[in-house]
This record gives structure tokens, sequence and C-alpha cells, in this order.
């Protein structure tokens, strides 16, 4: 007797789908909530909303003469991302550093969908249909290498609308070249450039397009010249192209390794499973080859060059590359996914997690200071009581602070109506003589130099600072410290030991001054 098999046996399931769309909510819940409930805000952030405010008081966006930095080249230099910078002081200034924080966590989560959303799509346009647990890996791969380079500043949005852009070209090839919404790519091109430097990706990648399919589109001739001509659409374009090409080619900070971004993606204690994940993604490919298209090696093969290039590349081979696993790993059942009790699982997670995540989130009595150092002295954070120290204690007479590079944003951001710092992070705005005495040459290089300036302070770290021992050396004195940064003097300025430095330990932190900065309070 022949089977009998029923209509709604034929019915294609949704039920992975909802199992794939509740599993990847998981996944953005867990990568938004690292800026919540694990890290802390970047250096870079501080400087980011100073130099916003130098921009919002010129009558349109041009480039300036930088005034942060005592030490800074005196001639014109370029703010290229300067409206995401006017974003983020808007954004800033509206809800202080939680607001910062929770756009991070949004951007992250948004990052690590659209890996899973251009992972599906390619899944579909090489294999005929979606695969859904493979492009959850991938995903879980793309947003492993991406979110260590996530933080609130500009190349994060850059990085969303990137990946945006990238879904659209994918879909558009799995719609055999018929969406119509691949012309946004435009427009976001557009947006894209004052963001950050990284609007070049786009025409690359629609090239990419067009090199794959041989040249045979139309469509992509136009869409690569339209997308190239959209990254002119800044106004400052000059300043663009020589800030672009010194990073890549001039820049000794970028070339020497020595920033935490800068270094090889392998490096750190994770370093060894990022370059697992990239090989499996490059193995997979290799393996099977005959489900990758020329675009998909195009776009791998010029991504994996920028990861070897740089660290900081590696969410470019995370949106460019990984998500190629869709495709290429080896069958898996996704029915899994549809299961009642998978699904009611995840679920339970989902909801779990943002509980977890709202319990999280500062509260509104918490201040700046507090949450920036919540993780201890043994991890990152800022020397927010030395600040107070220096805006209380420390006359201004030359209005000069000494700072080290991870902090001089910070210190320019709480310190900046009263002193100019030494440096930031802005790598291109100091001679290249500067970093190879300061931080590329050898110790006595650093004091040589150090031995020239004159400041009223220097703030240092407790631990491991590149600057301390020097100015020691040079007859300053500890006039402030706790277990996580350290004021100098110079001792012609000095009278008796401060009573805020404890004789051995450095940890006097009940001696701490309670009076915050006005802008610590007001966040």
């Amino acid at each position: 007797m022949a089977e009998v098999i029923s209509m709604e046996e034929l019915r294609p399931s949704h039920a992975p789908a909802w199992g794939f769309a509740l599993l990847l909510g998981v996944m953005a819940l867990a990568a938004g909530s690292k800026a919540i409930l694990y890290d802390t805000l970047d250096p870079d952030l501080f400087w980011h909303l100073r130099v916003a405010d130098e921009i919002a008081r010129q009558p349109f966006p041009r480039p300036l003469v930088d005034d942060l930095s005592f030490a800074s080249l005196k001639t014109p230099w370029t703010p290229y991302s300067w409206l995401a910078e006017l974003g983020m002081k808007r954004l800033w200034d509206a809800g202080g550093y939680r607001a910062a924080v929770v756009a991070l966590s949004l951007m992250s989560a948004s990052l690590v969908s659209l890996i899973a959303l251009i992972a599906l799509e390619w899944s579909i346009a090489q294999c005929g249909r979606p695969r859904y647990l493979a492009a959850e890996i991938a995903a879980f791969a793309g947003g492993f290498l991406a979110l260590p380079y996530l933080s609130f500043r500009p190349v994060t949005a850059a990085l969303v609308l990137l990946a945006a852009a990238v879904w659209l070209l994918v879909r558009d090839r799995r719609m055999d070249e018929k969406s119509h919404a691949v012309w946004l790519v435009i427009p976001l091109t557009a947006l894209l450039v004052n963001i950050h430097l990284y609007a070049i990706f786009v025409p690359l990648a629609v090239l990419g397009l067009f090199l794959g399919t041989a040249g045979r589109s139309g469509r992509y001739a136009i869409l690569a010249a339209a997308s190239l001509t959209a990254c002119a659409a800044t106004p400052m374009l000059p300043g663009v192209v020589r800030t672009a090409w010194h990073y890549q080619f001039s820049d000794v900070m970028v070339g020497a390794h020595v920033i935490a971004e800068m270094q090889p993606f392998y490096h750190g204690p994770l370093g060894g499973v990022a370059a697992a994940i990239a090989l499996i993604v490059i193995g997979s490919a290799l393996w099977n080859r005959r489900v990758m298209s020329a675009v998909a090696w195009l776009w791998m093969i010029g991504s994996a060059i920028a990861l070897l290039r740089l660290g900081r590349f590696a969410p470019i081979f995370a949106i460019f590359a990984v998500p190629t696993l869709a495709a290429t790993l080896p069958e898996l059942n996704d029915a899994v996914l549809g299961r009642r009790w998978v699904r009611g699982t995840l679920a339970v997670a989902l909801l779990a997690g943002c509980v977890r995540i709202a319990f999280g989130l500062p509260a509104a009595n918490v201040p700046l200071s507090q949450w920036i150092n919540r993780m201890g002295v043994d991890n990152s954070g800022y020397p927010t009581a030395a600040a107070d120290f220096v805006q209380t204690h420390v006359p201004a007479h030359t209005h000069r602070v000494i700072s080290e590079f991870t902090w001089g944003g910070y210190l320019e951001w709480r310190l900046g109506s009263r002193w100019q710092v030494l440096m930031d992070g802005r790598t291109q705005l100091f001679s290249e003589q500067f970093w190879r005495m300061l931080y590329l040459g050898s110790e006595q290089d650093r004091k040589a130099y150090l031995a020239t300036i004159t400041a009223d302070a220097a703030v240092v770290s407790a631990q491991g600072s590149e600057f301390r021992r020097s100015l020691l050396e040079l007859g300053w004195r500890v006039v402030y410290a706790d277990q996580r940064a350290q004021v100098l003097q110079p001792s012609r300025v000095l009278g008796p030991p401060s009573p805020f430095v404890t004789s051995r330990s450095f940890t006097s932190t009940t001696r701490t001054p309670q009076c915050a900065a006005a802008r610590d309070n007001a966040s």
C-alpha cells in the first residue's frame, strides 16, 4: 500500500527560519552585551568629542589647526570623520555616556546580524537554498573577529554601513541582478565617506562584482562608477586622500605595530582562535571551491590581504570573507532549528539575556568616573581622580600637561578648558621625529625629548608608565598617586611633598579629592 502524504507535510516548513531568527537574536544580544557588561569607553572617543566642539564652531566643515595638543603640528589637518563626530557629540550631549554605551551595543548587534544576513544570501546564491545553521556559524565567526575592534567611534558606524552595502550587493546577486534596493549603495557610500575612510571598500566591492562577472554586467559598471563618485561627496576630499595615503605608507606608528589595533590580528590572548577562524574560512573555501564564485574569491583574497596588513582590518575580513562559510561548510541539518524545544530554549535565552542587559545598564546615579573604571585597576581605565587633582591643586602657569598616548584624549576632554596635553591618538598630527623620540627610540631619546618640555604637571600610569622613570630622573616629583595613576610636577615649582602621596605603595585612595569636573557630573 502506498504511503499517504498529507498536504501539510508537503508544505515547506518555516520553523527553521524562526529558529534562525531566534538564534541570531541571541547572538546579536551577546554581541551587544559586550559594550554594556564588559567593555569600557575607547580612549579615542574623548578627543573625537573635543574635535566635534571645534567643528561645530566653524561655519562649515573644513580643515582645522589643532589646539588640543601643544606638541602637534600647527598646520591644517583634516577631520575626515567630521559627520560622525558631530553625531557623537549630539548623542553625548543628549544622553551622556549611557547613550554612547547603548549606541555601541546596538551597532555591535547590527554588525553581527548583517554578517548573518550576508551569509544567508551567499548560501542561497551559491547553493540554491538557505543554509541556516551554516549562516549562524559564519555570524559567530565574523563576530568573534570583529568585536574586539568595535568601540564608540566613527569606524564602528562605518562598518555597519559597509556591511549593509555588502548585504545589498550580495542580495542583488542572489536576485539575478534585479534588485532595485541595490542602488541604495550609492547614497550609503556618500554618507560613509563623511564618517570614515572605509568608504573606499564600497567601490572596491562593486569592482569585484564587475570583474567577477567578467565585465558582462553594465549594471555593476554603472554602480562602480557611481559609488566611486560618491566617495568624493565630502567637503574634506583633498585631506581625506592625503590622510589615507599617510596612514598606509607614511605613519611610523602604524608601521611600527605598537598600537594594539595596528598589530597582527593573531596577537593577544585569543589570537590563536582568530587565526584558526581565518584558516578555516580560507580552507573551507578551497575544499569546496566548486561553490565559490569568482566574486567570492575576489572579495576573500582582497580582505585577506587587508587582514594580514593590519589587525584593525579583521572586521573587513569578517564582512567580505567569513560569510562564504554559509556556502562552503559541510552539510548541516537545519531541521534542528525547527524543533519546538530548540525554539523554546532560544526564546527563553533571548528573554533572559534582555533582562540581564537591562540590569547591566548604568543607573542614572552612576557617574562616568565610576563606570569607566568599574573593571578595576588591572584592566583598562582612566585617571579620573588624577584629573580631579590637577584641576583643583595644580596652578596653570604654562597651561600644559604631559600625557601618554592612551590617556591623552581623555585628559584633553577633562582638562581642555585650562590645559593642552602632550599627545593623543591622532598619530597623523605629530611629526615622525616626535614618535621616534617618545615611543620608537631608546629611553635616552625619550628622556632627551621630555627634558625640552616645560609643563605644569604630568599624568602617568602607576603601572608600566613609559614616561615616569624619565621624568623622575629629570627632577620631577610625585605629588599625587593612587593605584591607577600618578601626577608629577617639576621640582622647581614645588614646595613640601604633597599630602596626597603615600610613602610606600601609592594607594592613598582615601585621600583622593572628591571634586569631579563639571563635565563628569553632567554625564
